[in-house]
Parts: C-alpha cells; sequence; structure tokens
C-alpha cells in the first residue's frame, strides 16, 4: 500500500533526471501534496487531468488558455504549478506556443498530468455517476425523437450506401453461424447455461423464438443433427442450475440460473470509463445476442470484401488510425474527429437509411434488437436509438454508417452530385474510422463534422483536433510526429486489500513505464507489488504470461532444470480464472460442439466454464527463453 503522491513524487523524480533544465518541480509536488490534503482524489482524478486538457487545446490552437482552479502569476498567462515545464512549451507571458517547443516536457507533462485519470474510486460516488450515465442515456434518446434529416443529405447518403457490402442475401443470413459472447445477458446465464437455454428455444419448448421471419434455426440444425433428435415435441429439456465450486448452497429464488425475458427487452447498466464517468452498457436477451454475433460476424465480412469499406474499416486493428493520427500531427494534412455518446445517438432511422438497399440484412437486424430497455425497478421504456452499448452489432454498424457519411460528405465538398464506383474508392482511401474514432483529411474536416450532426451525431470538440499538430486518436496522442501519450493508473495503489487483477495492472504499469525511462517511478511501483505479496518477482521474458519484471536485454531468471521439459524454468504468478460446476449435456452439448470452434474448447468445457471477473494469482514453473532461436 502506497499514497498517490510518494508514486507522484518518484514520478517527478525522474522527469528531473530527463528534464534537467527544467526548474520549481519540488514546489510543484508542495503543492499537489497540500491541495491533495484538502481536496482528496479529485484533484489528482480530475483537477490535473482538466489542466492537461488545457494543454492539449494550447498545442492544438497555438495559445494556452489557463483553466479555473489554478492559481496564475500577476503578469503571466501560466498557471504557477508546473510553470517549469509549461514554460518550455508556451510562452510564459503571452501563452502563444513556442516555435521550438521541447517535446520531452510535453511528453512529461502528460504523463504527470494524467496518471490518475482513469483511476477507480470504487463506490465513492459510483451511485451518483449511474444514476448521471443512465439520465444521460434517456436524454439523448429523447433527443431524437422528431429528428428530420436534410432532404439533400439524404439523397447523397442513399446513393453512397448503394455502392457498399453488395447484396446480402437471406440465404447468406440463413448460413450464419450465430454463437454467444463473453459477456452477460439478461437471463444471468453461466456460459454452459447459454447452451442450455438456446437449445431450449430452438427446439421450441420455450418462447417463440423459432417464428423468426429471418432466421429458422430448426432449419439450421436440421441440416446438422438427425431429425429424430430434434423434433421431438414431447421432450421436455431441462435447464440445468449451476453451483460455484466452493460455495455453499443458496435458497431456492437465487439459486435459479435464469430469468424469463420476453424478447425485446434489454436491461440498462452502467460499468467504470473512468474517475468522473460510467459508461452505460445494455444486457441483451440471450437469443438476441446469439443471433446478433452471428450477424456480427457475417457484416465483418463483408466489410473486409468490400471493394469501398475494406479501404476505410479495420475493425480488429487500431494500428492504422494511430498511423494516421501520428502523420497527422507532423504534417498537419489529417483531422482527428471524435463523437460523444456515438451509440447513443445513433438513431434507428439513420440506420435504417444506411442499409435500406440491403433490406435483408436490415430486416434481420431489427428482428434480433431490443427495442424496449428497462432499469432495474423501473418499467421498459421502447427506445429511437439503434441500439445500447452491449449489442454485439453496435460497433461495426456504426463504423459503417460514420464512414458513409464521412464519404458522402467529401464527394459533396468536391462538387459530386452523382457519386460513381471509381470516384467512392478514392474517397474511401482518404477516410479512417474505428467505432467513433474517425480520420479525414484536414481540408475536409468541417464539412464532415457538419454531416454528423445534420445527422443527430454530436461532435466532442474538445477531443477532435483539426489544426495544429496534436492529434488524438484509438488511444494514441500524437504531438509533431512524436507519440506523447501518456500512462495511467487505474487502482489506487493506497488500497490494502488489492485484487489480483490490480496487483497485475501494476506490474505492467511498472514494465511500461521502465522501458520509457521512468527508473524510479517504476521501482516504486516495484516495492507496492512486492510489498502487497510478500515476495520478489522474477525477471521475465516480455512474451512471458507470467507476472515479473521485463529488461531491456529481454533476461530471464531460471529457477532450476526440469527433466521432463529438458529446459530450464522459473516459478512466477499467473492470473487464472477460477472453475465453476456447469454442465451440459444432450442436445446443448451438441449445439454447443457445432458452434464452439476447436480452439475455443478446454478439457472439461462441458462440465465447467471459466468465471469471468474474478481471478486469483497461482504460482507455477514457467519455460525460460534461454537457448530458443527465433526462426
Amino acid at each position: 500500500m502506497k499514497s498517490p503522491i510518494v508514486l507522484l513524487q518518484s514520478l517527478l523524480i525522474g522527469i528531473k533526471r530527463l528534464e534537467p533544465d527544467v526548474k520549481g518541480l519540488d514546489r510543484d509536488l508542495l503543492t499537489i501534496q497540500a491541495r491533495f490534503e484538502h481536496e482528496g482524489y479529485g484533484f489528482l482524478s480530475v483537477s490535473l487531468p482538466t489542466l492537461c486538457d488545457a494543454l492539449d487545446q494550447g498545442l492544438s490552437l497555438g495559445k494556452f488558455a489557463c483553466p479555473t482552479g489554478f492559481s496564475r502569476s500577476r503578469k503571466g498567462a501560466l498557471p504557477k504549478l508546473f510553470s517549469g515545464l509549461l514554460c518550455e512549451v508556451f510562452d510564459p507571458t503571452t501563452g502563444s506556443l513556442k516555435q521550438a517547443p521541447r517535446v520531452g516536457a510535453i511528453k512529461c507533462l502528460r504523463e504527470a498530468l494524467r496518471l490518475f485519470k482513469k483511476v477507480q474510486l470504487g463506490s465513492v460516488r459510483e451511485e451518483d455517476l449511474h444514476t448521471e450515465a443512465c439520465r444521460t442515456f434517456w436524454d439523448t434518446d429523447k433527443e431524437l425523437e422528431g429528428l428530420s434529416f436534410p432532404p439533400a443529405l439524404v439523397s447523397m447518403l442513399s446513393c453512397v450506401s448503394g455502392y457498399v457490402l453488395g447484396s446480402i442475401t437471406t440465404s447468406e443470413i440463413n448460413g450464419i453461424h450465430p454463437k454467444h459472447g463473453p459477456g452477460a445477458v439478461y437471463e444471468k446465464c453461466t456460459p454452459n447455461n447459454k447452451w442450455a437455454l438456446a437449445a431450449e428455444n430452438i427446439l421450441g419448448n420455450t418462447g417463440n423464438f423459432l417464428q423468426s421471419s429471418f432466421y429458422r434455426l430448426d432449419g439450421f440444425l436440421c441440416s446438422r443433427w438427425t431429425e429424430t433428435s430434434l423434433l421431438n415435441e414431447g421432450d421436455k429439456h431441462q435447464f440445468p442450475h449451476h453451483e460455484e465450486i466452493g460455495e455453499p448452497k443458496s435458497d431456492g429464488s437465487e439459486a435459479r440460473s435464469h430469468e424469463q425475458s420476453s424478447g425485446d427487452i434489454a436491461k440498462l447498466i452502467s460499468v467504470e470509463k473512468n474517475a468522473t464517468s460510467r459508461r452505460t452498457i445494455t444486457v441483451e436477451p440471450l437469443m438476441n445476442m446469439f443471433i446478433q454475433q452471428g450477424l456480427n460476424t457475417l457484416l465483418r465480412q463483408r466489410i473486409s470484401k468490400c471493394g469501398v469499406l475494406r479501404h476505410s474499416l479495420a475493425l480488429t486493428d487500431q494500428s492504422e488510425n494511430q498511423k494516421l493520427a501520428l502523420e497527422g500531427s507532423r504534417t498537419g494534412n489529417w483531422a482527428t474527429l471524435d463523437l460523444s455518446a456515438a451509440s447513443d445517438r445513433l438513431s434507428l432511422r439513420l440506420v435504417e437509411l444506411v442499409f435500406a438497399q440491403n433490406s435483408a440484412f436490415l430486416s434481420a437486424m431489427l428482428e434480433c434488437r431490443s427495442k424496449k430497455v428497462h432499469e432495474v425497478g423501473k418499467p421498459p421504456q421502447e427506445i429511437l436509438k439503434f441500439a445500447g452499448m452491449g449489442n454485439a452489432l453496435t460497433f461495426p454498424v456504426q463504423s459503417t454508417v460514420f464512414a458513409l457519411i464521412a464519404m458522402a460528405a467529401i464527394l459533396s465538398f468536391d462538387g459530386v452530385s452523382r457519386p460513381s464506383g471509381r470516384a467512392l474508392r478514392r474517397v474511401a482511401r482518404c477516410v479512417r474510422v474505428y467505432g467513433d474514432d474517425i480520420i479525414v483529411p484536414s481540408v475536409y474536416a468541417h464539412q464532415v463534422m457538419t454531416w454528423l450532426e445534420s445527422f443527430g451525431l454530436k461532435v466532442n470538440r474538445k477531443k477532435s483536433f483539426t489544426v495544429g499538430n496534436f492529434r488524438e486518436s484509438c488511444g494514441l496522442d500524437a504531438w509533431g510526429g512524436y507519440d506523447c501519450t501518456p500512462f495511467y493508473i487505474k487502482d489506487r495503489p493506497d488500497n490494502p486489500e488489492m485484487e489480483p487483477s490490480a496487483i497485475a495492472g501494476f506490474v505492467a504499469l511498472s514494465n511500461h513505464s521502465w522501458l520509457k525511462g521512468h527508473y524510479e517511478f517504476a521501482t516504486e511501483l516495484k516495492s507496492l507489488v512486492e510489498g502487497t505479496l510478500k515476495r520478489c518477482l522474477p525477471l521475465v521474458g516480455r512474451s512471458s504470461g507470467a507476472l515479473g519484471w521485463h529488461s531491456r536485454v529481454d533476461a530471464c531468471h531460471a529457477n532450476k532444470w526440469d527433466d521432463k521439459l529438458q529446459r530450464l524454468v522459473f516459478r512466477a504468478p499467473v492470473l487464472k480464472a477460477p472453475l465453476r460446476r456447469d454442465k451440459i449435456d444432450g442436445e446443448a452439448a451438441l449445439l454447443k460442439f457445432f458452434l464452439t470452434p476447436l480452439i475455443e474448447r478446454f478439457p472439461k468445457h462441458l462440465k465447467v466454464s471459466i468465471k469471468r471477473f474474478e481471478p486469483r494469482l497461482a504460482w507455477h514453473y514457467h519455460p525460460t527463453q534461454v537457448g530458443v532461436m527465433n526462426i
């Protein structure tokens, strides 16, 4: 357990070594310590990141504007706190960006100011932040009521949409391979229970899912199962209850492994985003999610083969966005745009407009879409947005919609009234979208922002950068062609009961900061971890999954010689998820067999399942990398 001020002090010691000409860091530490005593974690997780936001805006606009809550000198434009570093970037009198600001000072400033931005404060304000997140969810949905799109923009977007994805036929939709995702579902099922309930629905024993107008699961399975095992209408399949290993049995009400859902109602919950906000998630009904995952796979496959969208979307790779952000910070030719509450403002009408020419696929998406959402203890309400973030289709659908709007806006800016496939392929090469992170040429940035807002979306102006040499996209922050992405502490270092996942997080952060040259900070984190574990961790290779310390030469401690493996091994802890009893057999097991790839199965996967989010530390022997040749 360590005070956050101790960690910040070690970081400032490293900054003094990296930037020896900077003055006033000792005074800055005293100021931070005094304000932390009066304001608590709010100063570290809210006030300091606010100062960093002002720094980013100053780098982009060319002039620093001091935020409220920080005192300035009488004749100066910069705050007293961190003035030594800020003076290396901005003129202390006017606040204007210097001709040649020091990149090292920018990196160090962002690392110190954003260190505690994402720290999880637990239940300190959890209820208030949850209420605020849910209120925002419903407020944004109300804003979509009566939303009208400009006819000229609708015509252009419809024309552009007709050139992408091709025609997804009913047979392709009928041939999808649905699957279960790793997340929670409305019915509160364990992983294997999901397959049992899916089998019940497929066999027609519960619900009316077989009446689906777009996907006949009975036909899908009849081609793989024997007809006698499928269509025995008299069979009533018992849904197995799960039992945790080592946990006492609860009463009957708590032992139920699922709740009945109407099929079109999702539950609204929130998860931690950072110290000041939470993110809303819709927990989808099981069969809805089952089909959404299959359609998600189909849509991603069609995007990768589309002659237009494959140049703009790479939904499993953020590196292309990061490369363009880095280049944009150097040349200024690329603008990075960010949307506020992107999925909450993506209206159903807009999705219907974009996918109108793929009517079969649109019908399939709407069939498995949850039309109503409810909070715990409140009645369900119909939503006007396409879906919440819990829907498996939300990410690829919103990426497609945003990319097509950007392309249509650029064509309109160039004076193209009737786009051709050739023109659209040319434009697609200068648009890059990953979720709500959008990159377009700077000359088109304001046109694209106008179009996005005309369709009911909202551009986050504070996180969108169109001028200057600062860019931000997909977790990478860049200035002048240099990567200046900070690192974050996500768990409280002064927590006396540190979870295994928090320990693993501090190990990863220590290794990352050590490789970036912050040796004092990395050493403090190392002492925090080893003090919590009450034992030392070994040196491990960077490719190892074991918890330990990295070195620049990729060294690895060896404890003994393994006669069976005929190589050196070392002992180190790993994060290991506990198992729970979760047995299935019969049709449910057969369904899992057909729809689960071999690589995703593990021994006894039909009897137990992995319990997520509750890992534990287990010490094991691991092979060293000594003597291994990279061929």
